[in-house]
């Protein structure tokens, strides 16, 4: 006659843990409980805990209980899609490293992301820049084109004539009043004398 080896305690997970294994969601695995657990003849019955004496004196004691399902059971259920078989690590441990793998992944994109729009950002104030550049180097050489211009047309220019020009001009004005009569302060004596004589 075969015994039936006793269930490992180890191999029965609370219903987060089953989540993780299988990848099922929450409502999936309860579902799967009430199943199982509302058929008292079910063959998987001794593949969930606690057991149907075990709910019932925890009920009449009012002490709360937490569901556990064996591994063995969940894979059954919920085979994994590619066929393969898990492996006998602790499914706890590697739920919990997948996560922390999954967590460092989403920070590392997060960190990239960033990153990608620093040097968007960067990379729009170049441009920026190098049209302002542009465009100051553009005004500087006209800039310096006119005042080119303007020293070749002071260079050419006449010396501006003032003080000469003026007194030139003044003389040639007199030279060409004509003479006014003289004066009798500035006649002579004589022609005077003579001329009140003979009137």
């Amino acid at each position: 006659m075969t015994t039936t080896p006793p269930l490992r305690m180890d191999q029965f997970l609370p219903i987060k843990d089953a989540v993780k294994l299988t990848g099922k969601s929450e409502s999936t695995i309860k579902r799967m409980i009430r199943e199982v657990v509302n058929d008292p003849g079910h063959d998987d019955r001794s593949l969930i805990l606690p057991s149907s004496e075990e709910i019932e004196e925890k009920r009449k004691s009012g002490e709360p209980y937490i569901w556990r399902i064996h591994r063995d059971l969940l894979l059954k259920r919920f085979p994994p899609e590619d066929g393969s078989e898990p492996s006998g690590a602790n499914p706890v441990q590697t739920a919990d490293q997948d996560r922390g793998s999954t967590q460092i992944m989403e920070v590392l994109r997060e960190q990239l992301q960033s990153k990608d729009r620093q040097i968007a950002t960067l990379e729009t104030q170049l441009d920026r820049k190098d049209q302002q550049i542009h465009s100051l180097n553009e005004r500087m050489h006209e800039t310096h084109i006119l005042m080119n211009e303007l020293q070749k047309r002071l260079a050419i220019a006449p010396p501006v004539q003032n003080a000469e020009s003026a007194t030139e001009k003044g003389t040639a004005r007199a030279e060409a009043k004509p003479a006014s009569a003289k004066s009798i302060w500035t006649r002579p004596i004589t022609d005077v004398l003579f001329r009140r004589k003979g009137e």
